[in-house]
C-alpha cells in the first residue's frame, strides 16, 4: 500500500453520497475522519467497507476492474480468503513491491512522520517497515517510495499483559469506525490486531477468527490483557481487552469512542490469550 492508510471496499466503484470528491476514496485518513461527522455518517460504512491497510503492508492482487483493484491483505489473516483480508481499492493506492525483508521497525506513537523522496506522509499507529540504520532517534527505513526517515518508531515490543492494556489505552476516545484500523479511528478487532502488530504478532484480522485462533482462558482465571468475545458460539460479534475489576477497553459501535466499561457478562462467550 502507497497511501498513510487505504480502505478496502466490498465492491469497486463506491462513493459515500456526502464526500467531497476529494474524499471519495480517501488517501488522507485525518481528513476523511473529520467528515465523517455523525453516527449515521459512519454507520453508512457498515455495509460498504472491508478492513483499512496501513502504509507498506504487502497484498496480493486479485483481480482489476476500470481503475480499481481487488487484493488481499498478506497480514490481515481471515476466512474469507486463503492469502489475507480482501476488498477493493483504487488502483492508484498501490505501489510496486518493495524489498522489506530485514529487522522491522514500528509506529509506537499514535501517528508519525516519513520523510521520503521530499514529502512528509503522516504513518499511523501499527505502521511497518524495514530498518537500514538508526539515525539519532529517528530511523532511516525502506519504503514504497524509496529510502526515508521516520521517528516514533521502535523495534517490535515485548508481548505481555500490562503491555497489551497500556498500548490500547493510547486510544481511548478514538472514534469507533467501521473496518478502520489506524489511530484515526478503529473497529472492535482492529484495535487488537493493531495492538499485536505492534508486539510482532499476527492474529486474525476479524473477532469471530481471533476468537478460533486464541488459546482458551476461564473466566475465573482472567488477566488483565485477555480478550473477551461476545455473541454467541456460532458466530462472535464483538472483542475487547479485559482491564481488570470486571472492566474492559472496546471499540463498542458506530455511536461511540473507544472507552473502558463494565464487562456484559450477559453476552460473553469466552475469553482468549496469544
Amino acid at each position: 500500500m502507497n497511501v498513510s492508510v487505504a480502505t478496502l471496499w466490498k465492491a469497486p466503484g463506491i462513493v459515500r453520497p456526502l464526500d467531497a470528491p476529494a474524499l471519495a476514496n480517501p488517501a488522507d485518513p485525518a481528513a476523511w475522519s473529520r467528515n465523517l461527522a455523525t453516527t449515521a455518517d459512519r454507520l453508512w460504512l457498515d455495509s460498504h467497507v472491508q478492513t483499512q491497510a496501513l502504509y507498506g503492508e504487502r497484498v496480493a492482487v486479485l483481480a482489476r476492474r476500470s481503475g480499481w483493484t481487488k487484493i488481499a491483505v498478506l497480514d490481515q489473516p481471515d476466512p474469507q480468503n486463503p492469502l489475507g483480508y480482501p476488498g477493493w481499492v483504487p488502483s492508484r493506492q498501490l505501489a510496486p513491491a518493495f524489498d522489506d525483508a530485514g529487522r522491522p521497525v514500528v509506529v509506537t506513537t499514535r501517528t508519525a512522520d516519513l520523510r521520503v523522496d521530499g514529502r512528509t506522509i503522516v504513518l499511523s499507529y501499527g505502521t511497518k517497515l524495514p530498518l537500514v540504520r538508526w539515525s539519532g532517534e529517528s530511523a532511516v527505513v525502506r519504503t514504497p517510495d524509496g529510502i526515508g526517515t521516520v521517528s516514533g518508531v521502535e523495534p517490535p515490543l515485548t508481548l505481555s499483559d500490562g503491555s497489551v492494556v497500556a498500548e490500547a489505552r493510547r486510544f481511548l476516545g478514538v472514534h469507533y469506525l467501521w473496518g478502520g484500523l489506524s489511530a484515526w479511528g478503529f473497529d472492535c478487532s482492529g484495535l487488537i490486531w493493531d495492538v499485536y502488530r505492534v508486539h510482532g504478532r499476527t492474529i486474525p484480522r476479524d473477532a469471530d477468527p481471533q476468537f478460533r485462533a486464541g488459546r482458551a482462558v476461564a473466566r475465573d482465571a482472567l488477566r488483565p490483557g485477555d480478550l473477551l468475545f461476545f455473541g454467541s458460539q456460532s458466530y462472535v460479534e464483538h472483542v475487547s481487552i479485559y482491564v481488570g475489576g470486571a472492566r474492559m477497553l472496546e471499540a463498542p459501535d458506530s455511536a461511540h469512542r473507544v472507552r473502558i466499561a463494565p464487562v456484559r457478562w450477559t453476552y460473553f462467550v469466552g475469553a482468549r490469550r496469544f
